[in-house]
């Protein structure tokens, strides 16, 4: 039978799977040779299905916060690879979107996917009511998070203006 935990448990949990998650981005982005960005736009990709909106370089770029130029040299960085290829917007030849072309079976594909391999490994050991407790509670870190971080930024902001 397991003991109560302890709310300094839970934050040591969460701890853990920071420092972890990590040890295990620093692992993919040197052994593929990409940077944290291009890492993140790779997975966005990589988990977008058949029945989601085109990825175009605008979405890229709000998405990671940088300017269409970097967003670019990103692109053209990831294609000179062969990890993504440009393909003109159905029906706008204006525009193109962009799609990730690793194999399924490479590495790469793995190496990218550990996280979410390993959280739908242990969500799978969970019930549904268990999940959405697990969800929610992740949300609810997300938010809460946010809303420190945005009063930090507006005290620091009205301080400097002071």
């Amino acid at each position: 039978m397991r003991r109560t935990a302890t709310a300094d448990d839970v934050v040591k949990a969460l701890s853990d799977l920071t420092d972890s998650s990590a040890i295990s981005e620093r692992a993919a982005l040197q052994s593929l040779g990409i940077g944290p960005n291009d890492a993140k736009v790779l997975r966005f990709l990589l988990e977008r299905s058949e029945d989601d909106d085109p990825v175009t370089p605008r979405l890229l770029a709000e998405m990671l916060g940088i300017s269409s130029a970097a967003t670019t040299t990103l692109i053209d960085r990831l294609a000179e690879a062969g990890w993504v290829e440009r393909e003109p917007y159905p029906g706008d030849r204006r525009s193109i979107v962009v799609r990730a072309t690793i194999d399924p079976e490479s590495p790469a594909r793995r190496v990218l996917s550990v996280r979410r391999a390993s959280v739908a490994e242990a969500a799978s050991k969970l019930g549904a009511a268990e999940r959405r407790i697990v969800a929610d509670f992740l949300d609810d870190i997300a938010r809460v998070e946010k809303q420190h971080v945005d009063r930090i930024a507006s005290a620091d902001s009205a301080s400097r203006s002071n």
